[in-house]
């Protein structure tokens, strides 16, 4: 028997085997049916249909090590099947084989009921939303199609797997998941909550995409379209294709997630969800979705008290809330910063976050540089994939440290997420390292490309000012500084200074730039 995929495959064995039983229930037992099955990744040559003879004569001489009822997979078929989700696999080791060629084999079974359980204990552990992406399907028999599916999936998972707060499933994983239309047995096997998926097909030399994001709880289609490039674009590490399904792929999931927040009580909303409006909702310039944020944070902290990053995060909204200008009471804000980012060490003290966010609230708010650059650094060691500990590590080497090394770690961070949906901070924090390192016009560039993305954030704002000024380019500053003063009624540069550590070197250069535009002091 021949099938088109590697899980049809097993999933028909395994239904025989199920008839079987079900026959020989009915006869006495010198007339039980007792089936022994073999399976095996078949050859083809180009211009044929049917496998070549050699495989079937290997299918047929490993037919003598299965028992009664087994069904035995060879390992290249295993290869293309997902333990615990097609099947639960026992590995035989090597027999001998056609012409004393020895084969390694596997014993498949039914799938364990425990699945479920594996699911829970994975989600236990991490409360970020988890996302699948399938290597893309051929709509034609594509030569070497596996590899280009492949290519685009690895792409995409690249591109997102630092994204802050998604927990994005390795392609080891996916490789084995060519068929995403079981949709519940992915969510059952991977404990995840959204897959992007897709087909392709090439003409003439390009490469047409139709690729789709799933809810996977409600199995709401978040976003779909189709996208053409040239092929060899898949090819190059600045894939344009690539790039823009991460980047859809972020912006869909963030601007998902704060819907259902604006418009559902947010315990009704499942963890992973509400951790994903909440990272969304906190950088929002809309003060009234930014103030619900701090409520997903509030709940999820009381949700899950004893994990450490919706503590650190409900830390980070505190210190946002300080240093854009918006907080009635810095003190109170800080207290509380401090307070979440402790309870977040104590959840976990190796964890990378937590680690980063307190070395941000010593660094921007408490005029420790010290302790600051000790704390980002244990953050780095315990996750040195972590974007946000190097964008953190950054800012502190701009205002405390070395110039040069800010500007190097901030475009670390970038590289380690480049299509972040928190792109816009990113963007702001490499132009405060150029404006450190007093790369003036890099510091522009960098700055208005933050707020093109998020024209209200008064971080930017500031940041451009200061490299007006400097570059002595009085009425773009002073256009800046109107806008600065739209966004932060009432600022002067004492309240400026009032916001962080006002001995902080590059603080004082952009008090100064606010002095030369005409901010009053008081």
């Amino acid at each position: 028997m021949a099938f088109e995929n590697a899980h049809h495959c097993v999933q028909a064995a395994f239904a025989l085997n199920q008839l079987a039983d079900s026959l020989n229930a009915r006869v006495d037992e010198s007339r039980h049916l007792h089936l022994r099955t073999v399976a095996h990744l078949a050859h083809h040559l180009s211009d044929q249909d049917e496998p070549l003879d050699g495989d079937m004569q290997s299918i047929s001489a490993l037919t003598t090590w299965a028992g009664p009822g087994d069904v035995l997979v060879t390992a290249e078929l295993r290869d293309r099947l997902a333990n615990g989700l097609d099947a639960d696999f026992e590995d035989l080791g090597l027999r001998a084989g056609r012409l004393d060629q020895t084969v390694r084999l596997f014993r498949a079974r039914p799938k364990c009921s425990d699945v479920s359980l594996r699911a829970a204990v994975a989600l236990g552990s991490d409360p970020r939303p988890g996302l699948a992406v399938i290597p893309f399907r051929a709509d034609t028999a594509e030569s070497m199609h596996w590899v280009i599916g492949e290519l685009i999936a690895e792409g995409v998972i690249a591109r997102l797997s630092h994204s802050v707060g998604l927990r994005v499933i390795s392609l080891r994983t996916t490789s084995v998941l060519h068929d995403a239309k079981e949709l519940h047995k992915i969510k059952l096997h991977l404990g995840i909550d959204f897959v992007f998926s897709g087909r392709y097909s090439i003409r003439n030399r390009q490469l047409i995409v139709t690729a789709e994001l799933v809810e996977l709880h409600s199995q709401a289609l978040l976003w779909t379209g189709q996208l053409q490039r040239a092929l060899p674009d898949l090819f190059h590490e600045a894939s344009e294709l690539l790039h823009e399904l991460a980047h859809t792929v972020a912006l869909a999931l963030g601007q998902a997630q704060v819907s259902q927040a604006l418009s559902l009580p947010l315990p009704n909303l499942d963890s992973g969800h509400l951790m994903l409006a909440g990272i969304s909702m906190t950088h929002s310039h809309s003060d009234a979705i930014f103030e619900r944020g701090r409520n997903a944070w509030t709940t999820l902290t009381a949700r899950h008290p004893g994990h450490a990053l919706p503590h650190a995060w409900l830390a980070m909204w505190h210190a946002l809330n300080v240093i854009k200008g918006r907080s009635t009471n810095v003190d109170r804000d800080i207290q509380q910063a401090n307070e979440q980012t402790l309870r977040a060490l104590q959840a976990d003290p190796n964890n990378a976050m937590a680690l980063a966010v307190t070395g941000y609230i010593q660094s921007q708010l408490l005029n420790d540089p010290q302790q600051a650059q000790s704390h980002l650094t244990l953050a780095i060691k315990a996750n040195p994939s972590e974007p946000m500990a190097w964008l953190f590590k950054s800012l502190c080497s701009a205002g405390w440290g070395s110039s040069s090394l800010s500007v190097s770690e901030a475009n670390f961070a970038r590289n380690l997420s480049p299509v972040d949906p928190l792109q816009y901070f990113f963007d702001m924090l490499m132009g405060n390292a150029f404006l450190a390192d007093h790369q003036l016009k890099q510091a522009v560039a960098y700055g208005r490309q933050s707020l093109k993305a998020n024209k209200n954030h008064v971080p930017a704002l500031r940041l451009l000012l200061a490299a007006h000024a400097e570059l002595g380019q009085v009425d773009e500053g002073q256009a800046i500084l109107n806008q600065l003063r739209t966004e932060t009624p009432g600022l002067t540069v004492s309240s400026y200074l009032s916001m962080g550590s006002a001995e902080n070197p590059l603080r004082q250069r952009i008090a100064k730039a606010m002095r030369q535009l005409g901010l009053p002091d008081n």
